[in-house]
């Protein structure tokens, strides 16, 4: 069987996720539910006057934290930790969305 090197990585952050034991996976959010999740920064997108949108995975799944009125959040980078707080939202498609939740940087799965 080939090595897939993301099969890998998501078996590792799903580990990694596991230490913070007041985490949801994301896949096991529920939407309109207030859920803590953590996961690795894998985009930053800016919508200058509007919005930051950061995108986090942790193996099971990803979900966008949306910032109103924010343009950045100190210490976060692509790669790095991130724990957010908020009631999950699911848009028609299957995607996960939180708005304006509470956040924190953690320390990174590779550090």
């Amino acid at each position: 069987m080939p090595f897939d090197p993301f099969v890998s990585r998501d078996a590792d952050l799903r580990v990694w996720r596991e230490q913070f034991h007041d985490a949801t996976p994301i896949r096991g959010t529920t939407p309109r539910q207030q859920h803590t999740c953590v996961g690795v920064v894998e985009k930053i997108r800016l919508v200058p006057g509007r919005q930051l949108e950061i995108t986090i995975s942790d193996g099971s799944g990803r979900l966008t934290a949306t910032f109103t009125g924010r343009s950045n959040l100190p210490g976060l980078e692509l790669g790095g930790g991130l724990r957010v707080t908020g009631t999950i939202a699911q848009n028609g498609d299957g995607t996960l969305h939180v708005l304006n939740p509470s956040w924190t940087t953690v320390v990174e799965p590779y550090s």
